[in-house]
């Protein structure tokens, strides 16, 4: 027993030294030499988080993307705000702080892995390995060509590229939590005690805030788990996981809402490719059930240990969401391969575990043997990761880039005003300034789906017109446009050129040029005539009439221009003079959260067909209007929600401890 724990305590410290030898470039990593990697939002959203570290409350609203949205809108938060908290305390940029936060997540999951592995698997030994095999090889890469051919070796680890290349720190750390979440979520079925209930509610919370694809995984783990673990309970095994996963919800509804949850239902499916459920889909899922059903009978026929039978359905399920994506066009759900780390730890669960069991029935020399062989072509292949990670993980001197330098200028001569800044670009803009930009941030969180009709337009269309046309009507009052021979790494106009000579150029550098959108005002408010507003919103970025007619009555001198001044992130006041039937048209997204008063009173508000604010003030002639963003009636809910949630937990403490 003594030499069990020996164990147990060395063998996570080999794997933890080996990963850090892996991701030690990454802690001391402030901005990362490839630009294209979306990892600028969440610096951006820490960077944030660390300001407001002794005001959160201001927090509320987040108005530098997409015209405004709740801050829980910019991402599910565990990662920026730990980052930010990192930031505020040590007084490292945010930058640093995310790629330490990113990097300490990386050297974790393993670590988090062999906890499972040990918890379920009672084999310190074998934990070892499936946790060392995880850290140090891919099994996406051997089995998805393209994954392959992307980064580019057999031997190449995809967990470190995603990482470090393509800027998943959330998955990664959400990666941290699943682990630990499974084996507290089978120790709460097999063993019942309320601590563990309530830790594996905690960490399945942490999993979700993290990453939304945490969710899934979750859900595939809880699936496998129910079909192996106690299955003479499954029924009540079923209720106390649905329990534990309500309550979980609840306890984090405030920072993950069901807003949130609706945005990225309704974005999700159309990010990157068109990931829609069809027939295909469902087809997809009765291939993935048959199979699960089948594996499950003749691993249950085999007698096959629990923690073998969890891992392979686990790995089936995983693997199939994705290699059914990948060889078969077949989505299941949206992104399928995302997936591909939590297959790689599935299927490094199963191949070791089932390793274990074929090496129990061979001569002991025979194990002793595969051991010895197995740990030096993981040795080896740690060392390969080390220089391949020195390859890979590259720094920049980020103030002679371009994004710098486009920040810098925008913050000295465009006083604030709202700019679209066109591809990567835009990911690392507001990392250096807080000038709002017309479409920021990440799409899948979105609450107006309008925003991305704008941007698709603003990219696609070859009419200079119609370009400028949305760019007024959402009060965006500069486009920067990266031309074919930009550093640029998307080049997402279709044609670049098409406002040369349509719009004044304010500043250009190699192939980079800015160009002013003229307005009569440069307001976020504009008093106009209710007839004009937006009615329907737009089928498509083509579908311009209604939006004509509200840009026209922008920059018509018919009505009195109106003033909007910040008072903090999540309220204003506006200065406008009204005459009857007239409205305030703002350029900032509406959300029910958003209250106007005049005098004290408050003022009915509503959506355009543009998903922005409108006011409707009672007043005539000189009116000061006071808007203020309070999170509305769901953000009460969800803290209440909350509250009763840690209420019920502590009820169901007491009693327990009453019925001893």
């Amino acid at each position: 027993m003594v030499r069990k724990w020996r164990e147990a305590g060395l063998y996570p410290a080999v794997i933890l030294a080996v990963n850090i030898l892996i991701a030690r470039k990454l802690f001391g990593l402030e901005y990362s030499a490839n630009l294209a990697s979306n990892e600028g939002e969440f610096i951006a959203i820490a960077r944030q988080v660390a300001a407001h570290l002794t005001r959160p409350g201001d927090l509320l609203w987040w108005p530098v993307w997409d015209c405004g949205l709740p801050f829980q809108n910019t991402y599910l938060p565990l990662l920026p705000v730990l980052a930010g908290l990192l930031s505020g305390l040590t007084g490292h940029s945010a930058a640093l702080s995310f790629h330490q936060v990113g990097a300490a997540a990386f050297c974790l999951g393993p670590v988090a892995l062999y906890a499972l592995a040990w918890g379920i698997g009672r084999s310190a030994g074998a934990a070892f390995f499936a946790a060392l095999l995880y850290s140090v090889f891919s099994p996406c890469v051997l089995l998805v060509p393209a994954i392959r051919n992307d980064v580019g070796s057999l031997w190449n680890s995809r967990r470190l590229q995603i990482l470090s290349y393509y800027g998943e720190a959330p998955h990664t750390l959400s990666l941290v939590f699943v682990p630990l979440a499974i084996l507290f979520l089978c120790l709460a079925i097999t063993r019942g005690k309320l601590w563990q209930q309530v830790l594996a509610g905690i960490l399945s919370g942490a999993a979700v805030l993290a990453n939304a694809f945490g969710t899934v995984i979750l859900l595939l783990a809880g699936i496998s788990l129910l079909a192996t673990v106690s299955t003479e309970r499954a029924w009540k095994n079923l209720r106390l996981l649905a329990a534990i996963g309500v309550l979980t919800y609840l306890w984090i509804s405030p920072l993950a809402p069901p807003s949130v949850l609706a945005a990225i239902r309704m974005n999700s499916p159309t990010i990157g490719a068109d990931y829609r459920f069809t027939a295909r889909s469902l087809a997809g899922v009765a291939i993935l059930t048959a199979g699960f059903i089948m594996a499950w009978c003749g691993m249950s026929k085999a007698k096959w240990p629990a923690h073998l039978r969890f891992s392979a359905l686990f790995a089936l399920l995983t693997g199939g969401i994705v290699l059914l994506g990948w060889f078969g066009n077949i989505y299941v759900v949206p992104q399928p391969h995302r997936y591909q780390i939590a297959m790689d730890m599935a299927i490094s669960l199963a191949v070791i575990f089932a390793a274990k069991e074929w090496l129990a029935k061979a001569p002991r020399r025979t194990g002793s043997i595969v051991a010895a062989v197995a740990l030096a072509a993981l040795a080896i292949e740690a060392r390969h990761q080390v220089h391949y990670a020195r390859g890979l993980i590259r720094s920049v001197d980020i103030t002679r880039t371009v994004p710098y330098r486009v920040a810098q200028w925008v913050t000295a001569n465009l006083d604030d005003n709202r700019v679209m800044i066109g591809g990567a670009y835009s990911f690392y803009f507001n990392d250096f300034t807080d000038t709002p930009q017309l479409h920021g941030g990440q799409e899948p969180m979105l609450p107006n789906f309008v925003m991305r009709i704008a941007a698709f337009t603003i990219y696609s269309v070859k009419s200079a017109e119609i370009t400028t046309l949305w760019l007024k009507a959402l009060g965006a009052h500069a486009i920067l446009v990266p031309g074919p021979h930009s550093e640029e790494f998307y080049k997402p106009f279709s044609d670049p050129g098409k406002l040369n000579g349509f719009l004044p150029v304010l500043w250009q550098q190699d192939d980079d040029t800015i160009y002013s959108v003229p307005a009569r005002s440069m307001s976020l408010a504009h008093v106009i005539d209710a007839r004009s507003l937006v009615r329907d919103r737009p089928i498509n970025g083509l579908d311009t009439a209604q939006i004509e007619r509200y840009v026209k009555a922008l920059d018509s001198p018919d009505f009195p221009e109106a003033a909007w001044k910040w008072n903090t992130s999540h309220s204003a006041t506006i200065h406008a003079s009204l005459a009857p039937g007239q409205v305030v048209s703002t350029q900032v997204t509406y959300h029910p959260g958003w209250h106007a008063t005049w005098n004290g009173v408050a003022q009915p508000t509503h959506s355009d067909g543009l998903g922005l604010l409108v006011v409707q003030p009672a007043c005539q002639g000189s009116c000061d209007l006071t808007l203020w963003f309070d999170g509305g009636t769901e953000w009460r809910l969800t803290l209440w929600a909350s509250g009763a949630a840690m209420l019920a937990v502590i009820v169901i403490g007491a009693v327990r401890l009453r019925r001893r």
